[in-house]
């Protein structure tokens, strides 16, 4: 197959609105640690068939702004829209992009329209310059692993989940890299997939930062050359064993040390491996002679395969505007504590508030007059190896369920994948509660659903 890359900066302006925390104080960055990327990679198959993958340095983007950068990108790339594929490593030390992200905050806020035109025109041009340098490829993968990721929703002394450490709850730790190499075995192309909440850096940094994702994708082309793509995996109960640390140099640490196992893993792994047998007849006494047969040239296909799911929604979601009324006065209450001098602690509880009041009222007005969400469940073949998204926050057990049925030897399940639409959790975690089981819109019985229709949409691929 072939395989180009494009790559531009979408880091924002000092001084833009930042909420990837509910329970933050500060309104703003104060500063940028690192630039933010926005990458495309688009494929081209031995038949002729295209697709495109993006790979953005951002927390979300809803299922509005996902489907005009999936349309972006195909105009640019002259890639057929249902073959695009954008994701986001959903890291939270940056701008906000969306009502889910900070509507609360008053301060620079004529910053953020301008900021996400500039995030499409980025990925326009990303896509662009990937089409046209198009090259010849061949694709290797393989596994490795990382400790970096542990369960998040821990038993408090109540009772009660909370988001924190769950040492004994269910993780997948594995590290999985798909090259695509050139004519030099160079790869043009790698991606690192990994499923750990990009939290790292809590609410009391100020900084916009790429995350732990970000100080991945660096020290891979350090080692390999070429660009790296991050696909975050299904993370939805899954954060990093140090998380809401105000020290920039924790998450520049804890990010080098799982580059530096995607890129071990990535240089064990090229498509240019070979099998060896003893050579009969012509070993020495102290000696062995062997002789090798190559492994055969990887699968030169690019195929797309999608279903749309009708995934059932609970019928106690609640007023969406009971939500809003309670999510201004929230945020009235809040302001005013500001002004009057309060106390840290007392704005950050009345942030909270504010901030998941709003969450409610996006979700009950997103869903307003459905009975069930239309789930895109989205595929991409590339050649032995298989990607498939959907675009909510899957629990660790459905993306390894996905991973472990699919016919392919290496299959990426990905979340935030062309949208988004809160958690998807597994039936057994709803048992416990938490915040990830409260912001759900879905069902009991959403998760066996969503396995069977990636199941499919895997099939097709195959």
């Amino acid at each position: 197959m072939r395989a180009g890359v494009g790559r531009v900066d979408i880091t924002p302006p000092v001084g833009i609105p930042a909420g990837g925390w509910g329970n933050q104080y500060h309104e703003v960055s104060t500063g940028n640690d690192l630039e933010l990327w926005a990458t495309v990679l688009v494929v081209e198959g031995v038949d002729g068939a295209q697709a495109a993958v993006a790979d953005l340095d951002l927390c979300i983007l809803d299922d509005a702004q996902a489907a005009r950068a999936r349309s972006v990108i195909a105009q640019a790339a002259g890639v057929p829209v249902d073959h695009v594929a954008v994701g986001t490593t959903h890291n939270h030390s940056v701008p906000v992009t969306l009502e889910l992200g900070g509507a609360w905050i008053r301060c620079n806020r004529e910053l953020v329209a301008p900021y996400v035109e500039s995030v499409f025109d980025a990925l326009g041009r990303a896509a662009a310059a990937a089409s046209t340098t198009l090259q010849p490829v061949r694709v290797g993968a393989g596994r490795g692993s990382s400790p970096l990721a542990v369960n998040r929703r821990m038993t408090k002394p109540d009772g009660t989940a909370a988001v924190g450490l769950n040492w004994d709850g269910a993780v997948d730790p594995t590290l999985t890299v798909v090259r695509l190499d050139g004519e030099d075995d160079i790869p043009v192309a790698t991606l690192v997939h990994y499923a750990c909440h990009p939290i790292i850096l809590g609410p009391d940094n100020t900084f916009v930062t790429p995350e732990y994702p970000g100080i991945v994708k660096r020290v891979v082309e350090a080692a390999l050359g070429g660009h790296c793509l991050f696909v975050q995996g299904a993370c939805g109960d899954i954060g990093p064993r140090e998380l809401f640390v105000p020290d920039l140099s924790t998450y520049r640490r804890l990010g080098a040390m799982i580059g530096h196992e995607a890129a071990a893993t990535a240089l064990r792994s090229s498509w240019r491996g070979h099998r060896q047998r003893l050579r009969a007849g012509e070993a020495s006494a102290w000696i062995a002679s062997f002789e090798y047969e190559p492994d055969a040239e990887p699968s030169g296909t690019v195929a797309v395969a999608h279903e749309t799911l009708p995934l059932p929604l609970r019928d106690d979601l609640g007023d969406p505007g009971a939500w809003r009324r309670d999510a201004t006065r929230c945020e009235e209450e809040a302001y005013a504590a500001r002004a009057a001098g309060a106390s840290h602690e007392e704005v950050r509880e009345l942030t909270v508030r504010t901030k998941f009041a709003r969450m409610r009222a996006e979700r009950g007005e997103a869903l307003a007059g459905m009975d069930a969400y239309p789930l895109l469940v989205h595929g991409l073949r590339l050649g032995p190896v298989a990607l498939v998204g959907v675009p909510v926050e899957l629990f660790s057990e459905i993306g390894v369920a996905v991973r472990d049925a699919s016919p392919f030897q290496t299959t990426l399940v990905s979340a935030y994948w062309n949208g988004y639409r809160n958690y998807l959790p597994t039936d057994a975690e709803r048992e416990r509660g938490g915040y990830e089981i409260d912001i759900s819109p879905f069902r009991p019985g959403a998760d066996a659903l969503v396995r069977r229709a990636a199941a499919r949409v895997l099939g097709a691929l195959a």
